[in-house]
């Protein structure tokens, strides 16, 4: 199959109930202030490196940090709803504190669950199927280059998972808790490599 050279994944800007520590899902749920400077501080990271495409969640909080990013390094992004954030169903809005406690880590508990997790929470496979549907997309129009993908930390966590082979049952020992955060994989040479992750470095210096 035909791959992209490397394969940039970001995570959406701030907003108020990633603030207020609520689970988001697929509610569409925008970003704020905060959410809005964090991605000029992206797009500024981003300006350096030769992007051939940006894929965003159509979800606002991901196609506005997209739609920043791309008018910053003149490419328009292509809203599509593979990268969506998990549905969560019944356990949507309710505080990460909660969900920690009720379920661990969430999607390593969606990931191995033997059926629904709870009400209305999408299953594994389905997420993985539309992933895996987004990337075969990604590489046949984009082999060779250099795609962004923005996203949400769910979906996000899912996809590098799947494409690095990690099992299902350890997708806890990944982390994209960093609003706008930075994650690499590179296919140039063969299998691919995880370079890096949650990476926030441009807010600091922001």
């Amino acid at each position: 199959m035909n791959r992209p050279a490397r394969l940039l994944i970001a995570r959406h800007g701030e907003t108020d109930w990633n603030r207020d520590g609520r689970w988001q899902g697929d509610r569409d749920i925008p970003i704020n202030d905060t959410g809005r400077t964090q991605a000029n501080a992206l797009a500024q990271r981003l300006a350096g490196e030769e992007i051939a495409a940006i894929h965003s969640s159509d979800l606002s909080r991901a196609s506005e940090t997209a739609a920043i990013v791309g008018a910053h390094i003149g490419i328009t992004p292509r809203t599509e709803a593979y990268w969506r954030e998990l549905r969560l169903g019944s356990l949507t809005g309710r505080s990460n504190a909660t969900l920690a406690n009720v379920h661990g880590e969430l999607v390593t508990a969606i990931a191995t669950s033997d059926g629904p997790l709870a009400e209305g929470v999408e299953e594994f496979h389905e997420i993985q199927a539309r992933l895996r549907e987004g990337f075969r997309r990604v590489c046949d129009e984009h082999a060779g280059k250099t795609v962004l993908i923005v996203g949400h930390g769910g979906t996000l966590k899912a996809l590098i998972a799947d494409l690095i082979g990690l099992p299902p049952s350890n997708i806890h020992h990944l982390s994209l808790r960093g609003n706008t955060s930075v994650s690499e994989i590179d296919f140039r040479h063969g299998r691919p490599q995880l370079m890096r992750i949650n990476c926030t470095a441009h807010l600091e210096q922001a």
